[in-house]
């Protein structure tokens, strides 16, 4: 029998699997629109993206696939991130740039990071607290580590496994973490320390260029139920689709509710345990130009509702009129910790004056709001566990998992472009 491959989701990931798979495929998406939330919308002159996204060509394959669908689109950035704490902008990554904290700050930092290097390999099954301890001391665990993975994760680091930080988070040594306490010379670290942006357009771009180049897409496709036994999907609109293969790039977490079969007892308590953060993301056009100089500034403490504030303008000026600057900033929330939707953006706004990046008299030209449903992963003590008994159980079924959500993991953008590939690979070779 000929395979009868369906994609659920024309994200990212969706679009690459279908462009690598290029025949005997169809493409199911929910929304009116391909993208997913590497989506812009354009109001009144102004891009905003669906959140801050950028892309960060780390392989060869990625930066020449971007190129050939978009040539001389992309611009190279070097990073100008900061973070705000104790009323003083340090460099990102902090663990390497104390400099210009209050001295008492700066000592327990260099102290604890003493302390820090002289410990034995870190043992197997740490939480995400005693990792940073182990990693990076009690100084800069206190003053940035915990507070700002606490504000974004929504739950405390101790509840949470490091499974995440390999890739996302620069690895000091002592050496570098004294040169970052006494002056602004240190080198670039992280996997983001060049980024690229699209010189117009916003990130969609590149959803596009994908989107254009596949053959079956189907918008307004929202799944509703899904059969296993018969290989058959379910829609909102009243249609169904049947299939060999399908690869899942929606939300892991919603099959919970959509799967008509009975689930054995321990995929139904796994798929129960998945836990996300969602992101209330207000986006701001502003009638000044240059209200910063920075590209996104992280904020770990509490007196400030945001965790990152970015600024699309310094990214590409084709994204909002001239004399105009644009923002993004990001509250995280879950059901460990709960938001007033009604007050949250007077909130991000009144705290934008009180950091600094807002003038009291600043005239808002564009208020654009995204919340965002699933956001992040939480990476808790039985992530490992619920993500095996969920993939063991699907791959029986002939189902893929692939990109940030539909494999439940922390992705970047050109991660996830790579996986739609592997995913290809794989049901290509079956």
């Amino acid at each position: 029998m000929s395979k009868r491959i369906i994609i659920l989701g024309a994200g990212l990931s969706g679009l690459s699997a279908a462009y690598h798979l290029q025949n005997g495929c169809c493409v199911y998406e929910q929304e009116d629109e391909a993208g997913g939330l590497a989506r812009s919308d354009k109001i009144n002159g102004f891009t905003f993206d669906y959140d801050g996204h950028l892309l960060h060509f780390k392989t060869e394959y990625v930066k020449k696939l971007t190129q050939r669908l978009l040539p001389g689109l992309f611009v190279a950035h070097n990073r100008n991130s900061w973070v705000f704490s104790h009323n003083v902008f340090t460099k990102y990554p902090f663990q390497a740039n104390t400099y210009g904290l209050p001295p008492e700050v700066v000592k327990k930092c260099i102290l604890g990071m003493f302390d820090a290097a002289s410990k034995k390999k870190l043992p197997e099954g740490v939480n995400l607290a005693q990792w940073m301890l182990h990693n990076f001391g009690e100084g800069i665990t206190r003053h940035f580590m915990y507070p700002y993975n606490y504000k974004f994760w929504t739950l405390p680091p101790e509840k949470l496994i490091p499974d995440w930080t390999e890739r996302y988070v620069p690895h000091v040594n002592l050496k570098t973490v004294l040169t970052g306490a006494f002056s602004l010379k240190t080198k670039p670290l992280g996997y983001n320390s060049v980024f690229w942006y699209p010189k117009a357009g916003g990130i969609n771009r590149i959803a596009k260029a994908l989107a254009e180049n596949v053959n079956n897409i189907k918008t307004g496709h929202k799944m509703n139920a899904l059969d296993l036994k018969n290989k058959k999907i379910f829609f909102e609109n009243g249609s169904s689709a049947k299939f060999t293969d399908l690869v899942l790039t929606t939300p892991l977490k919603q099959l919970q509710n959509l799967i008509k079969d009975k689930l054995p007892k321990e995929v139904k308590q796994a798929f129960s345990g998945l836990k996300y953060v969602s992101i209330f993301n207000l986006n701001l056009g502003i009638q000044r130009e240059n209200i910063s100089d920075k590209h996104w500034i992280y904020f770990p403490e509490d007196k400030f509702c945001f965790f990152r504030v970015g600024f699309p303008t310094n990214f590409s000026k084709g994204v909002a009129p001239c004399k105009t600057s644009s923002l993004y900033a990001e509250v995280s929330y879950s059901k460990f910790r709960q938001i007033d939707k009604k007050k949250i953006a007077a909130s991000i706004e009144t705290d934008l004056v009180k950091a600094g990046i807002l003038n009291p008299g600043d005239k808002i030209l564009t208020r654009h709001i995204n919340d965002i449903k699933y956001g992040y992963v939480i990476y808790d003590k039985l992530y490992r566990y619920n993500i095996k008994i969920i993939n063991d159980y699907l791959l029986k079924n002939n189902i893929y998992s692939a990109g940030r959500f539909g494999r439940w993991k922390y992705m970047s953008m050109e991660d996830v472009i790579l996986d739609g590939k592997l995913i290809s690979d794989f049901i290509k070779k079956r």
